[in-house]
């Protein structure tokens, strides 16, 4: 069986599971219905928020709350929401962008496999205007997102490196977070942290007895270790659906 076909077998049994069907394009004859290729991370949350599957959520890594997000779209007025984002400048954004909504908390460090003191590397905003004329758009929000652990995932985006700055922040475990929080229970887990997605997510597993959908940043993962983080969710009784650069990760018992 062809991996693509595994994929949509997959998705039709989440959809299904909540009341839609995926029908081929040129077959449709209402408007009521999703296409297996249109459909992305947003949609299938936004489907499992409102069918009450999803309440609780921890998105690590929610920069500003806009720029290349989804969550804020998708969420209701009744979702419980814990929003982690180190970066102080995308922070205060984040804090403004969801300020209308009372079940959101939010926490400005970063998450790690050890808590303490760790130097993350981001885009001077000073220069901002270069990767304008550079890239000729005015809209380069999208710097904002590229905040790592690595100094070489920035380079690789085609950022100088005498353009990025390293800020030193304050660190927690998932342990300790879930601790500190009370989280008895977690519907969503939301990773987004440019290529240490398979660290944070492993620690996740190995550390805490949650085992909620999870939704991680796919394309900046090192196939070794994408190898061995696969290896760690079968074992967990997770199965796969890869929809654009994100993996959504669902356990087998989840309808």
């Amino acid at each position: 069986m062809s991996h693509d076909v595994k994929k949509n077998k997959f998705l039709k049994k989440i959809l299904g599971a909540l009341g839609f069907k995926i029908f081929p394009k040129e077959t449709i004859k209402t408007e009521r219905f999703i296409e297996s290729s249109s459909i992305n991370s947003g949609d299938l949350v936004k489907l499992l928020i409102n069918k009450k599957k999803i309440n609780n959520i921890i998105q690590i890594g929610a920069n500003d709350g806009k720029s290349d997000d989804f969550l804020r779209t998708s969420i209701n007025a009744d979702t419980n929401v814990l929003l982690v984002e180190p970066i102080k400048s995308a922070f205060e954004q984040l804090e403004k962008n969801y300020s209308s909504f009372k079940n959101v908390k939010f926490i400005n460090k970063a998450i790690d496999i050890n808590k303490g003191k760790k130097n993350i590397f981001s885009v001077n905003p000073k220069y901002y205007n270069f990767y304008q004329k550079k890239y000729q758009e005015k809209d380069v929000s999208w710097l904002t997102v590229l905040a790592s652990f690595d100094k070489k995932h920035l380079e690789y985006h085609g950022i100088k490196s005498s353009h990025i700055q390293s800020t030193e922040i304050d660190c927690i475990n998932f342990k300790e977070l879930i601790e500190q929080y009370n989280y008895q229970k977690l519907d969503l887990l939301l990773v987004d942290t440019e290529g240490y997605d398979d660290v944070l997510v492993t620690d996740f597993i190995q550390n805490t007895n949650i085992r909620p959908v999870i939704i991680l940043e796919w394309i900046h993962i090192q196939k070794s270790k994408a190898e061995d983080l696969i290896k760690l969710l079968k074992l967990n009784n997770y199965k796969f659906y890869k929809i654009n650069k994100d993996l959504i990760c669902i356990q087998n018992n989840y309808f």
